[in-house]
């Protein structure tokens, strides 16, 4: 008796309008999404509204931060993690910052989300440093200092500021600060 209720409530959700309507038994594609969809591709920052107020808010401090005009002398290092010549920027900047302890060094990262988790794990070495880095997901660091390529020093020397463009050119900005 309890079969025959089972087989008849069945086929009565299965054939009854109104649980067809009630989408119990509609098909959906329910396939699993994608990791580079189409709207991430586009704008990086259009997924929460709370975390593009975040962003925007750390990104203005460091911001106001380069463009203070204090006293000190100061070194902020563009680079791109993809960027072929990174390990070799940053060993100069670590060597630079180690030979002058009371210059401010920093370092922006630039580039864009695809393998940034990995891309940061290859390079965690130079994390532990003592030099400050921070990620311009958006680009709108490098746009106001109108950086277009990397790898750029952006240098406040005796209240001026100068961008130099390659490790050659650093180094010989270096050797014309020991004279």
């Amino acid at each position: 008796m309890l079969y025959l209720l089972s087989v008849v409530l069945s086929l009565f959700l299965l054939f009854n309008p109104a649980s067809v309507m009630a989408g119990f038994f509609d098909d959906k594609d329910t396939s699993t999404q994608q990791s580079e969809c189409s709207e991430c591709k586009g704008q990086t920052l259009n997924l929460n509204p709370d975390l593009r107020e975040k962003i925007s808010a750390i990104e203005n401090k460091i911001s106001s931060n380069l463009n203070k005009n204090t006293s000190a002398n100061e070194i902020t290092l563009f680079i791109d993690l993809g960027d072929s010549s990174f390990d070799q920027a940053v060993n100069a900047l670590i060597k630079f910052k180690n030979n002058n302890p009371e210059w401010a060094v920093k370092g922006v990262i630039t580039g864009s989300l695809d393998n940034l988790k990995q891309k940061l794990l290859t390079k965690q070495k130079f994390f532990g440093s003592g030099i400050e880095f921070s990620i311009d997901l958006s680009g709108s660091l490098a746009k106001e200092f109108n950086i277009l390529k990397t790898s750029v020093y952006l240098i406040t020397y005796n209240g001026n500021q100068q961008k130099i463009t390659g490790l050659s050119d650093f180094n010989d900005f270096i050797s014309r600060l020991d004279k």
